[in-house]
């Protein structure tokens, strides 16, 4: 308590203290700066001289003179090339001509006078040094040429991003980056400045499903941050891509593109089959699905006024043309039973059938158990039509993706103190069929992957204002839109006649939308009808007001930051899961005797319950509620000798949260209060110190050690605070009898109310099953993850680098989620089965594990006074009671090793190798929440293990070669201008547990115990096998080589036309993105072979050969953004 007090007062005197200097605040470096130490000959410093800043672009120009030590600094540069002229009375003018400014970089100039006049110039290289000797962070910068001469596979410009070390994929390819191991929700990404994240989900704005967000031909260069990233940065604990758009200048300048990619020129997927009936049986060929991509659009800018206004234009167009491919969960699905078998269904015979024989006769005795009396022969009739009908909805999924984003840009130089922006972008994405992305086979009817849409629209507007010549101010403001919507398709001809009007008069109440039907995968069945997570009106509405402000002093050797900072963020989301309800089933069979009795109608309509479950929700459709992200800072850049340079700093932030909506705290019986509902985190401890040096060691630039410490913190990601909002167990109900909170109620067929298929239940009404509950832990705090990192860089020759990184990355109060309405354990003793011994663990093996068991059911009386059947859990009124609390650690550790050869002699390379550990106690890589995601909920070291984002070896390599040689005349124009650009990237594959497959079946002292939930442990919790470690075991490693070839034809010397051919994944290497993780099945009571407290190892008996099922590779390349099968894109460019 009392360092909470010591903390808090810290940072409000801290506050007040920065807000005396300025009401001001920054966010992230969106320009760079130009420094160093002026001596003569003789190497003494020259104080007194003036240096002048020259924009070469827009003829812009900064001032400063140098102080007693001959150091200067000018800051606020745009992205671009310089000149430096610094002039000493006595001596002659130096001049120093195409400096490269890079985002957030100051670029070093070390001038050294020689005496003479100052009439007379001496002009030297402007090359950019390759060391860099000012500033500490580990980070990389992936310029222009990169961006244009590299290959990338998915359009995104933060997938560059991959080029620097310690950044890896996340499990599936979709887009998301993980750095140095920690959670791919915990990063921040900013455009020019500003926010351009999604609070909601923690991604980047517009998400993984669209296209891209930002046009191809806007992004001028980016900065990525790994670790040790200044007190500009905040609101993240992973890494920070920043980026820079372009301007225009006093010449006229742009590209226009168009890329090509089809899939005639692709490679196969060898996942992707298409199953059809043939004859008796069935026929599964290789099938290439369409993958047609189509991106080009055109970017210009250029003077408006010389001088003074200037403008940037980006219109981008893609295009994705991509079905899906819907097909039933096993190959099971096709089999056609045996019509002449001549026991029928007897008793004494129906052992001997094959599965679908013996299920066919589950059909007949289902049928005629009901009252339907049918034979064997009628059964196979009735099973074969059933198939005929679901067939339907499966083979190839018309899906498409459709964008357009338009990007205009002004920069105005009001005078030669003032300098302003203002930058619009607009997103628009519509994706008919497009929230399942994948690019396999999909376990969904043709109908069932829902429509998506994305309407992505903000603007930014600076001023940059030089108060004195070591005084400036930077200000800026935006307004953000990311409006994200799905909703379900047309239902197919087979799921109106079946599930929303019948043939026996039943009509769907919903409006033509039809409940969720789900058939358990593995034993041949999908999903259709309307998926459980739709409709979405909002998914989110998300608006976004930002405020920062900076001011810089510089004086002296001391660069003096300080900064505030305001995002104040407005989401809605609507989105009632399960809202039309869910009918799941685990046989074919028992789907089809619904089916046919829900046909017949009357009384055999009535016993049309044979599904496993069914559950629907009821409550408000969604919330709206704000946050407000503040943040305060002050940084000291000393410049201690023309050697030594600190960064000193420290930053506040506190993210406000919106004050509960529903709190479950004023129930008349206090027994159905839940306090923490009525409370949302509230945490203004947040203070984080950092610090770093960096050391020219031989004072010539080419020797640097550099190396720091700081303190970070994560926000609290809006969707979590959404599901705390929505989910507080409340069932209090509007004047329409309508519960405001959102509520999901489940049933079995013998629960009373349960529907008959394919109705569904109306009105929550006196639905009663105890509800769940989401809440935050009293305790909870924001995450905070201290870094460090010791690099040494050495300068070799004029154009190579090698360093040598140590990096460093703790991780506390990270969040996870843990059911706390648990009873107490009972010990019970799992035995391994394993007859094959090629399981993991040894057949025999006794595993000692906590079991979570259900007590015996009840009534009771709910809150709003319907009787309902208890749940068996302490608190018998409530289901799980979820908390969200910040307890879980994560240490990394990883050393870099780095090359860089720049441009010379028609070849740059980069290559980069880390070797990393990464270890947690289960990080949560969920943006809402789950149940309960440890193994078991009181012990959480039992889940310290290798990170989800463990990658211990990660090779990158990529490089530009173009032709040396230079013919002339009609000749040159066919042998010149050729270019080749590799990017390989090698890794280990993602780890993943070793898992168990189900509920339990155990038993206690002859006693079958009942479970909370699924899992070993039977609290609902994670399904790892006991006796085992977390992600101990490795996916086959990744590889993926991409490569462009270029023909490049000048044009007068003012353009440059360029044929380009690319190639992404070229050696078609089958990288894993799915993996059978299921290495025991749970016993059950009807198997003669694998009975209560067994473990048995998953494997499949072929006449006596067993075929282990765990760790078989279950698809590849199937990603569509990182991992695809080899594709070939040809394109053509035009550069002014």
């Amino acid at each position: 308590m009392k360092r909470g007090i010591r903390w808090g007062a810290f940072a409000a005197l801290f506050l007040f203290a920065t807000m005396m200097v300025t009401f001001a605040g920054a966010q992230t470096a969106v320009d760079g700066a130009i420094g160093g130490t002026v001596t003569d000959s003789s190497g003494a410093v020259i104080p007194n001289a003036q240096v002048t800043v020259h924009n070469n672009g827009t003829n812009a120009d900064q001032h400063a003179v140098t102080d007693g030590s001959g150091y200067f600094r000018v800051v606020h540069l745009q992205p671009g090339t310089y000149t430096v002229t610094i002039a000493a009375s006595g001596f002659q003018t130096n001049q120093s001509k195409n400096l490269t400014v890079n985002v957030g970089v100051m670029t070093s100039v070390q001038a050294h006078l020689q005496p003479g006049a100052a009439a007379q110039t001496v002009t030297v290289s402007g090359a950019a040094p390759l060391v860099n000797t000012s500033t500490p962070t580990f980070s990389g910068v992936i310029n222009n040429y990169q961006l244009t001469h590299l290959p990338v596979n998915n359009y995104r410009w933060s997938s560059y991003a991959l080029l620097t070390p310690g950044v890896v994929n996340d499990a599936n390819g979709y887009g998301l980056l993980s750095f140095r191991g920690q959670s791919t929700l915990l990063n921040n990404v900013e455009f020019d400045g500003a926010d351009d994240n999604q609070a909601f989900f923690s991604e980047e704005r517009g998400r993984t499903r669209a296209g891209y967000s930002t046009a191809k031909a806007a992004i001028q260069e980016f900065q990525v941050n790994t670790s040790n990233y200044s007190v500009e940065y905040g609101f993240s604990a992973g890494g920070v891509v920043n980026a820079v758009s372009k301007s225009g200048t006093n010449h006229f300048h742009g590209q226009v593109y168009y890329f090509d990619r089809d899939s005639i020129w692709n490679a196969y997927n060898d996942y992707t089959k298409l199953t059809v009936p043939s004859g008796t049986g069935f026929t599964t060929e290789p099938y290439k699905p369409t993958d047609l991509r189509r991106q080009y659009g055109f970017g210009v800018g250029g003077p408006i006024l010389k001088d003074r206004l200037f403008f940037f234009l980006a219109v981008d167009r893609f295009y994705h043309d991509f079905p899906g491919v819907s097909t039933p969960g096993n190959t099971f699905f096709y089999s056609q039973p045996d019509a002449t078998v001549s026991n029928g269904c007897s008793a004494s015979a129906v052992k001997s059938y094959s599965t679908i024989d013996a299920d066919v006769c589950s059909l007949a005795n289902n049928l005629t158990n009901a009252g339907l009396p049918t034979s064997y022969t009628q059964a196979v009739a009735d099973y074969n039509n059933g198939i005929a009908g679901l067939n339907t909805m499966l083979g190839v999924a018309p899906r498409f993706g459709s964008q357009m984003i338009y990007f205009p840009k002004l920069d105005w130089q009001i005078n030669k103190k003032n300098h302003a922006s203002f930058e619009y972008n607009r997103l628009n994405w519509h994706s008919p069929a497009g929230i399942q992305t994948g690019a396999g086979a999909l376990n969904y009817g043709k109908r069932s992957y829902g429509n998506d849409y994305v309407r992505d629209n903000w603007g930014i507007a600076r001023l940059d204002t030089f108060l004195t010549p070591n005084v400036s101010n930077q200000a800026l403001y935006q307004y953000g839109r990311d409006f994200e919507f799905e909703f379900s398709q047309q239902p197919t001809s087979y799921e109106q006649n079946t599930l929303i009007k019948n043939a026996a008069g039943y009509t769907n109440p919903f409006g033509g939308i039809p409940p969720e039907v789900y058939i358990t995968p593995g034993n041949g069945g999908f999903e259709f009808g309307t998926p459980a997570f739709l409709e979405r009106p909002a998914y989110p509405d998300e608006r976004t007001w930002q405020f920062n402000d900076t001011v810089e002093w510089t004086r002296g050797n001391h660069d003096l930051k300080f900064g505030y900072q305001m995002v104040h963020t407005h989401d809605l989301s609507e989105n009632l899961y399960n809202q039309y309800g869910s009918f799941s089933y685990t046989q074919l069979y028992n789907y089809f005797t619904d089916y046919y009795l829900a046909a017949q109608g009357g009384a055999l309509a009535a016993k049309a319950r044979n599904y496993s479950s069914y559950s629907q929700g009821f409550g408000s459709q969604g919330f709206g509620f704000s946050t407000v992200d503040y943040a305060t800072f002050v940084q000291d850049e000393w410049k201690v000798s023309p050697k030594l340079s600190l960064t000193m700093g420290i930053r506040w932030e506190y993210e406000q949260t919106p004050n509960p909506q529903l709190p479950n705290t004023s129930n008349a019986n206090p027994a159905y209060n839940i306090p923490q509902t009525g409370v949302l985190p509230k945490d203004k401890t947040n203070v984080g110190p950092r610090v770093g040096f960096a050391y020219d060691v031989f004072g010539n630039g080419k020797t640097v050690v550099r190396g720091g410490y700081g303190l970070f913190f994560a926000r609290l990601i809006n969707s979590t605070i959404y599901n705390a909002i929505a989910q507080t167990g409340v069932l209090t109900t509007d004047p329409n009898g309508n519960p405001l909170a959102q509520l999901q109620f489940s049933y079995n067929p013998t629960t009373a109310g349960a529907p008959v298929f394919p109705e569904v239940v109306t009105s929550a009404g006196t639905a009663g099953s105890p509800p769940n509950v989401i809440y935050f832990d009293p305790h909870f705090r924001m995450p905070e993850i201290e870094q460090a990192d010791l690099t040494v860089q050495q300068q070799f020759g004029r154009h190579d680098v090698f360093s040598l990184t140590w990096l460093g990355a703790w991780g506390r109060r990270l969040p996870d989620f843990v059911d706390q309405n648990l009873p107490a354990p009972v010990q019970v003793n799992y035995v391994v089965n394993d007859p094959t011994g090629q399981g993991p663990l040894p057949n025999g093996k006794v595993l000692p594990v906590d079991f979570y068991v259900k007590a015996a059911t009840s009534k009771v009386q709910l809150s709003n006074g319907v009787t309902a059947t208890s749940s068996g859990r302490p608190n018998p009124y409530y289901g799980a009671e979820t908390d969200i609390f910040s307890g879980v650690n994560s240490n990394y550790e990883g050393l870099v090793v780095q090359y860089e050869h720049q441009l010379s002699n028609h070849i740059q390379f980069n290559a980069n190798y880390t070797w990393s550990h990464a270890l947690d106690y289960g990080e949560n890589n969920t943006s809402g929440t789950s149940t309960n995601a440890l193994f078991d909920p009181t012990n959480l070291r039992l889940d310290y293990g290798n990170s989800d984002q463990n990658v211990p070896n990660r090779l990158v390599v990529n490089g530009v070669f173009t032709s040396p040689w230079q013919a002339h005349g009609l000749l040159g124009y066919l042998a010149n201008g050729y270019e080749i650009a590799p990017d390989v990237q090698v890794q280990n594959g993602l780890p993943y547990s070793a898992g168990t497959n189900g509920n339990a079946f155990v038993q206690l002292n002859g006693k079958t115990l009942s479970y909370i939930g699924s899992g070993p442990t039977g609290s609902g919790g994670a399904p790892r096998a006991p006796g085992l470690d977390r992600n101990y075991v490795k996916r086959p490693r990744t590889a993926v080589v991409d490569l462009r070839m270029t023909k490049e034809f000048p044009i007068k010397g003012k353009a440059n036309f360029q044929f380009i051919a690319e190639a992404f994944n070229l050696f078609n290497h089958q990288n894993v993105t799915g993996i059978n993780t299921t290495a025991y099945n749970f016993g059950s009571s009807s198997s003669a072979t694998c009975g209560a407290n067994q473990l048995c190892f998953n494997a499949v008996n072929k006449n006596g050969t067993y075929t282990p099922q765990y760790g078989q590779v279950t698809n590849t390349n199937s990603s569509g953004f990182a991992y695809t099968p080899r594709q070939l894109q040809l394109a053509v460019q035009l550069t002014f």
